[in-house]
């Protein structure tokens, strides 16, 4: 029997609960002197890769679920112009014999390009607004600056930051993401950033 679309939702919300568990070590530690300022900012670092990590295969278990079955989205309005057969093949076809995965991201080239080969309308994948298509394209720019140290991914991070104030550490991709952009909230820009990806994975999986 296929498992709900929104299951896959509520393991990515339990994995974004149990990151942001380890980010709140990380800032006890800190604040005790356990570990130093570069090694929580890494620590930030690496919590964002793992997050996007879990995001992106949230959009393939979506999609490859769909496609061969074994996921039922909750919206009955998303349905499959093609079936594979035998389901089994579905990963193959979608990643082609000489390839080892898939690219999701960037959201627009790839997700939605592919969604709308084997879906009615790319739906459930063209439900999104163009606010969070553009918010997904800056958190992958942030990804790959931080995964990538090359000229090309810091200029694309600089652009994001413009005219944002913020201190010479938090002026890094990884920097960044303990940036509080609003003291009222208490909230860091991961802990934000992590919040618009599960509201945007409500959004594929409702």
């Amino acid at each position: 029997m296929p498992k709900f679309s929104t299951t896959i939702r509520n393991e990515f919300a339990q994995r974004i609960i149990e990151l942001n568990a380890t980010r709140t070590n990380f800032e006890n530690a800190f604040n005790h002197g356990i570990i130093s300022d570069i090694d929580i900012i890494q620590g930030y670092a690496g919590l964002y890769l793992d997050l996007f990590t879990e995001f992106e295969n949230l959009i393939e278990k979506l999609f490859l679920g769909i496609l061969n079955g074994t996921v039922s989205h909750i919206n009955q309005i998303v349905t499959r112009k093609v079936k594979i057969k035998p389901p089994s093949e579905v990963e193959l076809v979608i990643k082609g014999e000489k390839r080892t995965y898939v690219d999701w991201l960037p959201y627009r080239e790839n997700t939605i390009k592919r969604a709308k080969i084997y879906f009615v309308d790319g739906r459930p994948f063209t439900n999104l607004t163009d606010m969070q298509k553009g918010k997904l394209k800056n958190f992958h720019k942030i990804r790959n600056a931080i995964a990538h140290k090359s000229k090309k991914v810091n200029d694309q991070f600089q652009l994001i930051i413009q005219g944002i104030t913020l201190l010479p550490v938090e002026r890094t991709p990884a920097g960044y993401l303990r940036n509080i952009p609003n003291s009222s909230t208490g909230l860091t820009q991961l802990e934000i950033i992590s919040d618009e990806l599960l509201s945007i994975a409500n959004d594929l999986c409702v």
